[in-house]
């Protein structure tokens, strides 16, 4: 395969990075990445005038201008954390993953596994350090799989699905046989670790989240209803730079006495109105330069 100059260059600067993230300790890495995540932010202004408008569109009046500016900018500068923290992830062992606060919930999550004659869903956002929940989950035992999208970048894809299945977690492409891929692995005892704050490309369900109407996709409440199995939504933080934690809420179960898109609508909501309480507590802990906003039209 001939891969274009532009898909070369990115690959080689990726390996660059991610061999020197590698060998600085930790404190070292995530300091190169608080120094790329200011120059990228307060120099070249890489979607920062976006974030404010979101922020503002979200939050009204409730935020000060100088809120507003602090709160985009730890959100970006934990995306860059969080990036920085996911090149690692193949130098994480149960021993580090146990130190962290988020660990707490993992005893939990299995002994629900236990309860259930399916597997189950957890759900969370793109909030704190997302990543780390599922490999935390998968280093503590729990069976847990994901789905992921293809990049454009064929070598860079290439790169991030080996740095994916570097643990047991399983990585399933979103593909057209994504959904029996899906509802085997559930039923077979196997954990759905999804990401439901993605605006759907197409019309989909109408959904009270951020002071707007979303547009999401049905994908977890479709999965929890063909397996009947429950949904755990929960929300992952950062604690200063190097810890997180993690809240899990009660389960929530589908209905079969309700009709589908009905169904789907009352789960959906309720595990977004979930996110959105816990989004206003620490707004800084949400990705607001996300290309894909959750907003926006179709």
């Amino acid at each position: 395969m001939i891969h274009r100059p532009k898909h070369i260059v990115e690959y080689v600067l990726l390996v660059l990075a991610a061999g020197l993230i590698r060998i600085l300790p930790l404190r070292a890495a995530l300091a190169m990445g608080w120094l790329v995540a200011g120059g990228m932010h307060y120099l070249g202004g890489f979607r920062k005038a976006e974030a404010h408008r979101r922020l503002r569109e979200v939050f009204g009046e409730r935020f000060s201008e100088k809120e507003v500016k602090r709160i985009a900018w730890l959100s970006w500068r934990n995306l860059c954390f969080n990036a920085v923290e996911a090149i690692r992830f193949s130098k994480l062992t149960i021993e580090d993953v146990k130190k962290q606060p988020l660990a707490q919930q993992a005893p939990h999550l299995l002994k629900a596994l236990e309860k259930e004659e399916n597997g189950y869903i957890f759900a969370t956002i793109h909030m704190g350090n997302w990543d780390m929940a599922g490999v935390t989950a998968d280093l503590m035992g729990l069976p847990i799989f994901s789905i992921a999208r293809r990049q454009k970048n064929p070598l860079t894809d290439a790169y991030l699905n080996k740095a994916r299945n570097a643990f047991n977690m399983e990585i399933i492409l979103n593909d057209s046989k994504v959904l029996k891929g899906v509802i085997r692995r559930i039923k077979a005892g196997k954990v759905l670790a999804i990401l439901p704050d993605a605006r759907s490309r197409t019309k989909a369900l109408n959904i009270n989240f951020l002071n707007g109407q979303a547009n999401l996709g049905a994908g977890s409440a479709l999965f929890a209803r063909q397996c009947n199995c429950p949904i755990y939504p929960a929300v992952v933080r950062r604690i200063g730079w190097t810890q997180h934690e993690a809240l899990v809420f009660d389960p929530i179960y589908p209905d079969s006495s309700l009709d589908k898109a009905e169904d789907w609508h009352r789960i959906m909501q309720m595990m977004m109105t979930i996110f959105n309480d816990e989004i206003a507590k620490t707004p800084e802990q949400y990705f607001w330069y996300n290309k894909r906003w959750v907003l926006d039209p179709i």
